[in-house]
């Protein structure tokens, strides 16, 4: 699964780069053709390459003469450099008249204004919600829920640029054509919200189903309308009305709206996961919905969608980001660490003092070069000089927005390692480890197994290879690396004096993730600085470790129901008269 998820990955970020190298040399040639199977009237901006040729609005051209490839191509969009024949129908005859599309003007200058910096910022959202399935995939393609949004999040751009009126277009029409018709299929990404949502097992899944069902339809009827699109540009028709582009409001409608009724059916940690990952694709599905489905009654909307949009697919990634550094929602430990983060800013710094430049450098151009030159001296002159107050502030603020949550947990795990050895009672000190290390550490099962003096650490033999790998390396074992008779993820060693004394065992964390490096050294510190406290009060007390573990047991059995201590009671009798 992994290998067919990093496929998608591969291929949506190609289509992506690609699509990038479109809008950087996109071209232009003044001339605007209405779909029609034969002759139709054209429309020409004055000063284009078409009025340059001496095409005028009004004019009529006779597509019928052009083959369907050629059609087909008006529907797409048009490269820089790129050769067009266009038939036109004059007094004496037809005459072909030869377009060939021109930038409008160097490369950077021409992409941002003939798309506008809107349009890049829709780019760079898209793009950034691909890596960020490919780092879901990559830390937690084990999980069906990391799975399941990966595919969501990678599966975006090809629902996007895939289409034919987004501009979608490369040197073979069959390659057009298959990438259009995968675009369509790409439609189903906006179910993928509602499937993410019926993984989690809650009461009365009926609705959430129902929801699911009607995203799924309306995916489907999407598909099929847009094949049918298809095939009426290849013959030069128009397309069908705009009832095919609210298909996708409304699945992305209904997709919302069951990732909402999940939110509302869940509680506690789950609850928090599905809301932060609802919000933050719910910024997107309600922009598309939204737009595509008021957009019909009020059609002027579509100039305020074409701002809209963009905002919304560059924000969204940040409501992940938030959820994965800060809520730890969605853990995937630290293959993005606090250091790519702060490289990662630094490099957005240095980005924004480097456009800073170049708009200077364009609004002085009719300066001169020593202008120029001194503006440039200037600015490095300014980043080089605050380039350590920035490095502080961006420091700071990491820490306090995307890190905090990681800082306060570990440092609860180092508080109570630092106390332990000022706690009295070895019950409390042990039910207080348990205590924090489920919360703060986010394990499943936190447990404590004491050397009872008679050659078991809490019911497991020492002779346990576990046990033995603990006694004899005295670091942190990974149990799913010896047949053992303990349950777990980790063992941490307890020692004293030389001896290990308990081992402090941890399940696997709710979140399915791994521990974290610093995570698990405090861990560690902790398991140490308790086990040197258990033995100094075991040794004051002259109680052995067995006592101390007799005595836990006791009162956690008096901490039964007392329906439950009877049922008790009265098995051990009748096992004693057997």
């Amino acid at each position: 699964m992994r290998k067919l998820l990093f496929g998608v990955f591969c291929f949506s970020l190609a289509v992506t780069v690609y699509y990038g190298w479109l809008l950087a040399n996109a071209g232009v040639t003044g001339l605007r053709v209405q779909y029609a199977p034969a002759a139709t009237t054209i429309t020409v901006e004055r000063g284009s390459v078409a009025y340059d040729e001496g095409l005028r609005t009004g004019q009529v051209v006779d597509l019928g003469r052009l083959p369907n490839a050629a059609r087909y191509r008006f529907h797409e969009g048009i490269v820089a450099g790129e050769r067009f024949a266009i038939p036109v129908d004059s007094r004496a005859g037809i005459r072909i008249v030869q377009l060939i599309a021109r930038p409008a003007g160097g490369k950077l200058k021409m992409a941002f204004a003939s798309v506008g910096y809107l349009e890049w910022f829709f780019y760079a959202g898209l793009t950034w919600l691909v890596l960020f399935g490919a780092l879901l995939v990559w830390r937690r393609g084990d999980s069906a829920e990391a799975r399941t949004l990966a595919l969501l999040l990678m599966l975006l751009p090809c629902f996007i640029f895939l289409q034919a009126e987004n501009g979608f277009y490369t040197p073979w029409i069959g390659v057009d054509l298959a990438a259009n018709a995968l675009g369509s299929l790409t439609t189903f990404s906006a179910a993928l919200l509602a499937t993410y949502a019926m993984l989690f097992r809650l009461p009365h899944p009926s609705v959430r189903r129902a929801l699911a069902a009607l995203a799924y339809a309306s995916g489907a009827a999407w598909v099929v309308f847009t094949l049918i699109a298809m095939d009426k540009a290849w013959l030069g028709l128009a397309p069908p009305p705009q009832a095919r582009t609210a298909l996708v409001g409304i699945g992305c409608l209904f997709s919302l709206l069951c990732a909402i009724v999940t939110v509302r059916q869940s509680t506690g940690e789950q609850r928090i996961r599905i809301a932060w990952v609802t919000a933050s694709v719910g910024i997107i599905y309600g922009t598309e919905a939204v737009i595509d489905l008021v957009g019909m009654v009020m059609p002027s909307l579509h100039q305020v969608g074409s701002v809209v949009r963009p905002i919304a697919y560059f924000l969204a990634p940040f409501g992940l980001w938030c959820s994965l550094l800060n809520r730890r929602v969605l853990d995937i430990g630290f293959a993005l660490n606090r250091a790519a983060v702060f490289t990662g800013v630094s490099v957005v710094i240095v980005g924004i003092f480097v456009l800073a430049e170049w708009a200077l450098s364009e609004w002085f151009s009719s300066a001169g070069h020593a202008t120029n030159l001194a503006i440039s001296a200037v600015l490095a002159l300014a980043l080089g000089l605050s380039v350590r107050a920035i490095h502080t502030r961006v420091d700071r603020v990491l820490d306090a927005v995307f890190f905090r949550k990681r800082h306060e947990d570990e440092q609860a795990i180092r508080n109570l390692a630092r106390e332990a050895a000022y706690i009295t009672d070895p019950q409390i000190l042990l039910s207080r480890i348990v205590a924090v290390l489920e919360e703060h550490a986010d394990a499943t099962s936190a447990q404590v197994l004491l050397d009872d003096g008679a050659g078991h650490y809490g019911g497991v033999s020492e002779n346990d290879p576990a046990i033995v790998r603990l006694r004899a390396t005295q670091k942190v074992l990974d149990l799913h690396d010896v047949q053992s008779a303990i349950a777990g993820e980790f063992a941490y060693p307890m020692l004293a004096r030389g001896r290990l004394v308990g081992v402090l065992v941890l399940g696997p964390k709710r979140s399915g993730e791994s521990y974290a490096p610093d995570e698990s050294d405090a861990i560690a510190q902790l398991a140490h600085d308790a086990g040197a406290a258990l033995d100094v009060l075991a040794t004051k007390s002259g109680v052995p470790d067995s006592e101390i573990t007799l005595r836990m047991l006791y009162d956690a059995i008096e901490a039964l129901p007392s329906a439950i201590r009877t049922s008790l009671s009265e098995a051990a009798y009748e096992g004693s008269e057997l």
